[in-house]
């Protein structure tokens, strides 16, 4: 999966390695990376990580159900992994924390283009599902935005989510971010129209 900074995430945790993870990090800092898989496969030994993820801060564990131990974690900062590890039954590396760097801001028109993109794709989502007088908090700060953009496009695939997460600069993310929700709000309309009463029948104006 792809997780945001600022994001919440329940998590199921059941397998024996995991199980394990779960154990050395509350006794240590109760966090640990969360990074997509970019070949293979999570249950064997040759999956692949892209080298940019999140770091998890468990804040909540439930009481196990059915062998598994449910968790809440929130995304904190993003990291490049440096060296992987693979001595413990999880995946384990050295990583660089890459944090947001408050000189590289975003241009005045980056910053509102992103806004308004957030805005127009919120107003799309929430049309398909019949609200139209909704108005959503959207963050002002062009850091958090960046991430929010990530968090809110629940349909877009791991991919496009992981395109957004990976860049260092801020207006390169905004930007990656425009794209995506711009893509995904086409893909909100088009399958409206196709599941709608009629062809010429839309809730979206070609504006």
């Amino acid at each position: 999966m792809v997780l945001f900074p600022g994001a919440v995430a329940a998590l199921q945790i059941f397998e024996p390695r995991y199980r394990e993870m779960l154990r050395d990090c509350m006794a240590d800092d109760r966090r640990f990376g969360i990074v997509l898989i970019k070949s293979g496969t999570d249950t064997g030994p040759t999956a692949e990580p892209f080298k940019v993820g999140t770091v998890a801060h468990i804040t909540e564990i439930g009481a196990p159900r059915r062998g598994a131990i449910p968790i809440t974690v929130v995304g904190e900062s993003r990291f490049r992994l440096i060296e992987e590890s693979r001595v413990r039954p999880y995946l384990s590396a050295t990583v660089d924390v890459l944090e947001d760097d408050p000189e590289d801001m975003a241009s005045d028109e980056i910053a509102l283009a992103s806004h308004d993109s957030t805005r127009r794709y919120l107003g799309t989502l929430l049309a398909s599902q019949g609200v139209y007088r909704a108005e959503p908090e959207i963050p002002a700060d062009p850091v958090k935005l960046s991430y929010y953009m990530g968090m809110i496009a629940t349909s877009a695939s791991n991919r496009s989510l992981q395109r957004l997460l990976e860049p260092e600069r801020l207006g390169d993310r905004l930007q990656a971010g425009i794209a995506m929700l711009e893509e995904e709000a086409d893909r909100l309309r088009e399958a409206f129209m196709r599941s709608g009463p009629g062809r010429e029948r839309s809730l979206f104006s070609s504006n």
